[in-house]
């Protein structure tokens, strides 16, 4: 049975009054079903470890996917969930394949995290495909910081400054993910309507540009995984 890793943000705070942030649900839940249904054993971790926070606005109804309702009634999802493994438990481990999650707070605890580089660095060594949504395509800047020319010429995507400004939490966070991306010489490429699903793929990488991408890029590591499989088999 294949491993995949399944990464969460653990940071829950907006740089605003009240304002809360956490994992986007739906590309929690709508991947992780659908690595279930193609048999991976998924563990799912996050930089602290324990009960990873939840944005309350993926809640709303207008968020809501049939992977948020499978969830809730699933009590093994929600004990993955509300147990992760801590980055440092599982850094000593080896996995076939990672799935990082969007939620804004990877841009605090994803962007600089060494074990998180560290992971993605034996990742790239080892070849072993590496899936990320929205805002948690920041862990390639945690990546970078190990091998600094990582990202000149990838095709990335990631959430959009006009996305930002439409939930209108931009100013409130600490960087724009495209601006750094394209700071270190990545090609950045996005969907032409806000919040549609866009995919990018090189190499190792598959990076989706928002919650809207999560099915399409959980698939698309799905199949570069069935692909491998069969060729090595």
């Amino acid at each position: 049975m294949k491993k995949l890793l399944m990464i969460l943000t653990s940071h829950a705070d907006l740089a605003m009054e009240n304002g809360q942030t956490g994992v986007w649900l739906s590309t929690f839940a709508d991947a992780y079903y659908a690595f279930i249904q193609a048999g991976f054993e998924v563990t799912v971790a996050s930089p602290r470890g324990g009960q990873s926070p939840i944005d309350p606005l993926s809640e709303e109804n207008a968020h809501i996917t049939e992977g948020i309702k499978t969830y809730r009634e699933d009590f093994m999802a929600k004990m993955d969930f509300g147990n992760t493994w801590s980055l440092e438990e599982v850094g000593s481990l080896a996995y076939d394949a990672i799935y990082i999650a969007d939620g804004h707070g990877g841009l605090w605890d994803m962007a600089a995290n060494a074990k998180l580089g560290q992971l993605l660095y034996s990742g790239l060594l080892n070849n072993t495909p590496v899936a990320m949504v929205g805002h948690g395509v920041a862990a390639l800047f945690s990546l970078a910081k190990l091998r600094p020319a990582v990202l000149q010429g990838m095709h990335v995507t990631a959430f959009t400054d006009t996305e930002e400004a439409l939930l209108k939490r931009h100013a409130y966070l600490p960087f724009s993910l495209k601006d750094r991306l394209k700071e270190l010489g990545a090609q950045f490429t996005h969907a032409i309507i806000p919040f549609t699903p866009h995919v990018e793929t090189d190499g190792i990488f598959i990076t989706g540009q928002n919650p809207a991408s999560a099915v399409m890029t959980a698939q698309a590591l799905v199949e570069r995984m069935e692909v491998e499989q069969l060729y090595c088999g």
